[in-house]
């Protein structure tokens, strides 16, 4: 018994003495480095110099910040340059600020995070496991504790008021190494925003408005830099342009792309009870309204992509209203009555010329930096020292006032009347649709442009459906719709590759000067073209069916060809020439000049029904077809077979296949298309009959086998969906 008491004994003496001596390490370990001279609030009233910006931060309710409830990064202005900001703005005191104005004010000093001064001189949000040299100083802007109320506004569109959520304010640091990164002088650059004398940051960085006097104080929190200047809360683009009266008609168009949309994340984040919190954005522009310059990355909350919010800035390049005014009137004064009845399309492509999305853009950038380009990959083309009127660095980005419009080059281009006059709407919206707005802006290539009216693209059948025009809400870009009847008879979206093959029935490479004479021409389409002949223009399908299309020249100085207007759709014949050929004896058949030669496919056993011309196994042909009399000749002087077996194989000698003889086009004078070609007659197990055809350049001819010339007659082939049909008068030898 006295043993296991003696054991307790000296066991609570060595417990008591491991725990006294451990917590004197532990105190030891957690004592205040010296280095620390407390948190931020400490560190600020300690220096003495800082009670205006202090009883700022206690009346806007951010003292609990500075005191450490969390980490941040603290810009404090002296009493001086408080007392500076005081006065300019006719407040007497730190109490009489309003409340709202004051807490947006002090939080914008106050920033998520402790940065250093390296830190915040090259920012790398992806960590030093991915650093981005070239991307040194670029991530320039830092999420601040400032922002506006939520705001209450009215959609036009949807008829009620929407509730809006104004996101926290970014705050632009402007390093010495952005600038060096960039190849460009910090000075000239800094100050074109900011004034003379403003940039301070040569050996560090500049914050907004203010230049550092004392760099990355640590505290227990964070740092505190001392600033020169009050920080002066920098709102949104649209906000800085809306005070601006000179560029009220940009802001204007650019306000008829407004969209709102629900935010879940934020509604449930920030909304009461019951609330639906919205955002607002601008269609397919940059979303000037907007304090982020990003939306976040998939699947995560938006300030998870701090790559985005920090390097993303909206640059927009907007031009006074005298200059959208001159504009309006060289452009658009003859079709609409005024510019804000402009169609939204040829708007938004006017506004797409004048934005840039990437970094932020300093002047010296401005026609130097290559990556610095327009929607449409064109330069920005302006000078910073001549041509603008205004300029700001804004929370989302810049803006400068511009005294021009840059426009783009679809106005000038061989689509620009379909851009301009309404009466082509239909065909600009299709043009836009698939993109080949942008190809027909070419500087390298000459085009000529048929551009349908409106009539006309609405009485146009593609397959079995005429096309129809859904205008949708006028109000909203992109609502509006081409349209298809579906085999249930259901109005369904005409689809992207079928307005491509639409439209690129119309564009023709080369420029048409002139209508006269006799020429062919190449649309975009493979096998497409276009033929003119004396003043009278058709397509292959209108050829066919013997009806010229009615053409007017669109008169203006387009810099890559020509433009015409037509009454009538440019086509190519959907139908096939196996199936044409079938009923080819009905005179109001297109191929009825060769009615005696189907006649004589038939009899062959090579037209039946759903197997019309199986030899050629589905390829696209060429068909070298003799007429009726011809033909009726030919019977009569004994030169085509009697017997069906030999006469299906002296009829395939007039068939010669595209891809089997890797013709490039079909031939047409003067296109170099010629050649000896294997017909689809065959002599053996590796051989065929041969034709061959020469290019005369004003006209084709074939050579049968024992040398006899055949010309090819007629002004143009008859092309088809599966082929083309040429017509001669004289028979092959058997």
């Amino acid at each position: 018994m006295l043993m296991k008491k003696l054991l307790l004994y000296t066991l609570g003496v060595a417990v008591a003495c491991f725990v006294a001596c451990s917590k004197k390490e532990l105190v030891a370990h957690y004592e205040r480095p010296d280095w620390l001279k407390g948190n931020s609030w400490e560190v600020l009233e300690e220096r003495g110099n800082f009670t205006l910006f202090l009883e700022g931060v206690e009346r806007a309710g951010f003292r609990e910040v500075l005191e450490g409830k969390t980490i941040a990064t603290i810009f404090a202005p002296s009493d001086e340059a408080f007392l500076h900001y005081l006065t300019s703005n006719n407040w007497p005191s730190v109490q009489q600020v309003p409340y709202d104005e004051l807490k947006k004010l002090i939080g914008y000093h106050v920033v998520y995070y402790a940065y250093n001064k390296t830190m915040l001189e090259n920012y790398q949000p992806n960590g030093s496991e991915a650093l981005e040299p070239n991307r040194a100083g670029l991530y320039y802007k830092h999420r601040t504790r400032s922002s506006d109320s939520i705001s209450l506004e009215m959609d036009v569109v949807a008829g009620r008021q929407r509730m809006v959520y104004n996101k926290d304010r970014f705050l632009p640091v402007l390093s010495n190494r952005h600038f060096q990164t960039k190849g460009i002088d910090a000075t000239s650059n800094y100050e074109f925003f900011f004034g003379a004398g403003t940039w301070k940051g040569a050996d560090g960085f500049n914050v907004a408005n203010a230049g550092i006097s004392e760099y990355a104080i640590p505290t227990d929190n964070g740092y505190v830099y001392l600033i020169d200047e009050v920080l002066k809360p920098l709102n949104t683009l649209f906000s800085f342009i809306k005070e601006q009266p000179n560029y009220s008609n940009f802001l204007e168009i650019y306000d008829r792309y407004r969209t709102y949309t629900y935010d879940e994340e934020t509604s449930v984040d920030y909304g009461r009870a019951g609330d639906s919190l919205y955002h607002v954005s601008h269609g397919p522009l940059p979303d000037i309204a907007s304090e982020w310059t990003s939306m976040g990355l998939s699947g995560a909350v938006s300030y998870f992509d701090l790559a985005g919010l920090s390097y993303r800035s909206f640059n927009i390049f907007g031009p006074s209203n005298q200059a959208l005014q001159a504009f309006y009137t060289e452009y658009f004064s003859n079709y609409y009555p005024s510019l804000n009845d402009v169609d939204m399309l040829p708007l938004l492509l006017l506004l797409y010329n004048h934005v840039y999305e990437g970094n932020i853009v300093f002047p010296s950038e401005i026609g130097n930096n290559p990556d610095i380009k327009t929607f449409f990959g064109t330069d920005i083309d302006f000078d910073p020292n001549s041509d603008v009127s205004a300029a700001t660095i804004a929370a989302n980005g810049t803006f400068y006032g511009l005294d021009k419009v840059m426009v783009p080059d679809m106005f000038k281009s061989v689509t620009g009347p379909a851009f301009r006059d309404p009466k082509y709407r239909i065909f600009m919206y299709m043009l836009f649709q698939t993109g080949l707005y942008t190809t027909l802006a070419s500087h390298d290539i000459d085009y000529t442009l048929f551009i349908p009216t409106n009539e006309a693209v609405l009485e146009t059948y593609i397959g079995d459906s005429q096309l129809f025009w859904d205008e949708g809400d006028p109000r909203v870009f992109g609502d509006e719709q081409i349209q298809v009847e579906n085999a249930d008879g259901i109005l369904v979206p005409l689809s992207i590759n079928q307005m491509n093959r639409f439209v690129s029935d119309h564009i023709v490479y080369n420029r048409i000067s002139s209508l006269n004479g006799k020429s062919v021409y190449r649309t975009r389409n493979n096998y497409g073209y276009v033929y003119v002949q004396d003043g009278a223009v058709n397509s292959t399908q209108t050829y066919n069916e013997a009806e010229s299309i009615p053409v007017s020249t669109m008169p203006g100085n387009w810099y890559n060809g020509n433009a015409y207007q037509v009454e009538r759709t440019m086509g190519s014949d959907s139908r096939s020439i196996k199936f044409t050929l079938i009923s080819a004896e009905s005179e109001a058949n297109v191929l009825h000049p060769y009615a005696e030669f189907s006649k004589l496919l038939s009899r062959a056993g090579m037209m039946e029904v759903g197997n019309s011309l199986s030899f050629l196994f589905g390829n696209r042909f060429l068909l070298f077809a003799p007429d009726n009399e011809t033909v009726r000749q030919g019977l009569e002087n004994g030169l085509i077979p009697e017997d069906n077996n030999e006469l299906a194989s002296y009829l395939r000698a007039y068939f010669v296949s595209v891809p089997d003889n890797s013709l490039p086009d079909y031939p047409f004078p003067g296109f170099g298309v010629e050649g000896t070609w294997e017909t689809a007659l065959r002599r053996g197990p590796m051989a065929y009959r041969q034709i061959s055809l020469n290019d005369r350049r004003t006209a084709l001819e074939l050579v049968d086998e024992d040398g006899t010339v055949i010309p090819i007659v007629g002004d143009f082939p008859q092309v088809f969906s599966d082929g083309a049909v040429y017509r001669i008068n004289k028979l092959l030898k058997r």
